[in-house]
């Protein structure tokens, strides 16, 4: 069973399937980056080295420089599980809604990041459990992108929907008085907000760009609600990013739909995507603070032989499909497992590439907003 606390909804997970709204499409989309190809260099100057012994060094470098090759195009995206993050949020009640906020360390805050969980989500999943926050959970992905946020000088405030999901209306104005207000207190009134929201939350950021005025919106695994022509907009809606996973097909094209109306309506519109990755025998541990390398080679070793993952290492079904946890639970580890179940989860899903938060190209995320905030 996923560790929840009592009465309270799972931290788990986008729903595989968000509720339909509108339409939307793509200004531009980067892929993940792929490592550098080993050197060729080297085998131009070989021949017009003769000496054995220079032979001999040019020969040890290269083999060096195709092991760092080898070892860099197998891990395909990097580690965030290597360190905890050093977070320090509040948790308190503003305007009737409960939030979680926290203000950088580095220094004075260059802006305000709002954000907006999916369905069944909550914002605990945003930061580690801690003294301040003994009810955290501390997803890796999600608590990714706070961590990068507090280092680029982001204050962050996560607010929880009233229901399951959130709703359209005036709910929409609720979160518009949440985050003046709590702007208004802590000395930020006078900062761009930008809002990114997931899958149920991505639609909701798009609504509440509607009523205030904010410096960037991040639509995630969602495609938005703008209505069939975008009319409505107002004029001075924010430049807005669509961050999916093209993978999820039908999605993709309503991302497509949604971005060429915004354009119409002379709104900056970017594409970012997150593709599918394979699951390699230390992706978890890599990823997930806590959990170790060799759990996370019992785990990958246990995918294999039920099948779970493809010849190159991919998984055969979403996370939310596969049946990994009867499997660990079948080889008696389930119990030393069961702490790591909903970052696992997580992170499996990630990697199928269909449906799920994502940090993989925070930085490109983070670089796009700040060209918005002046």
């Amino acid at each position: 069973m996923p560790l929840v606390l009592p009465d309270s909804p799972s931290p788990l997970q986008r729903n595989k399937h968000p509720a339909k709204q509108m339409s939307g499409a793509s200004a531009a989309w980067l892929r993940p980056s792929k490592p550098s190809p080993p050197p060729h260099a080297l085998r131009r100057i070989i021949p017009s080295l003769t000496t054995p012994v220079a032979s001999l060094a040019l020969f040890l470098l290269a083999t060096a420089a195709l092991f760092l090759y080898s070892q860099s195009a197998a891990r395909p995206y990097g580690s965030i599980g290597a360190a905890p993050p050093l977070l320090s949020p509040t948790v308190e009640s503003v305007d009737g809604a409960r939030v979680i906020w926290e203000l950088p360390a580095a220094g004075p805050a260059r802006a305000v990041l709002f954000i907006a969980h999916g369905c069944r989500c909550r914002p605990e999943n945003f930061w580690p459990p801690s003294p301040r926050c003994p009810g955290c959970v501390g997803l890796p992905e999600d608590v990714a992108i706070t961590a990068r946020a507090l280092e680029r000088r982001f204050a962050v405030l996560a607010m929880a929907s009233a229901g399951e999901c959130w709703s359209m209306g005036s709910e929409v104005i609720a979160a518009k008085s949440v985050i003046r207000s709590w702007a208004a207190r802590n000395g930020l009134g006078g900062l761009p907000v930008a809002a990114l929201g997931a899958s149920s939350g991505g639609y909701f950021v798009s609504r509440l760009a509607v009523k205030m005025n904010l410096a960037a919106v991040v639509i995630m695994i969602a495609e938005g609600a703008f209505g069939r022509s975008g009319a409505a907009l107002p004029r001075n809606y924010p430049p807005t990013m669509f961050f999916h996973m093209p993978k999820d097909k039908k999605r993709a094209a309503l991302v497509d739909s949604n971005s060429r109306i915004l354009r119409k309506n002379g709104v900056e519109v970017m594409e970012l995507q997150s593709l599918e990755l394979p699951l390699t025998s230390t992706l978890l541990s890599e990823r997930i603070h806590g959990l170790d390398r060799g759990l996370s080679q019992r785990i990958w070793n246990a995918f294999k032989e039920e099948g779970f993952i493809n010849e190159n290492g991919y998984m055969r079904e979403d996370g939310r499909s596969t049946p990994w946890k009867d499997a660990l639970v079948k080889r008696g580890f389930w119990k030393e497992v069961s702490p790591w179940a909903d970052h696992i989860q997580e992170e499996l899903n990630l990697a199928y590439g269909y449906h799920e938060m994502t940090s993989l190209h925070i930085d490109e995320m983070f670089d796009w907003i700040e060209k918005h905030l002046s």
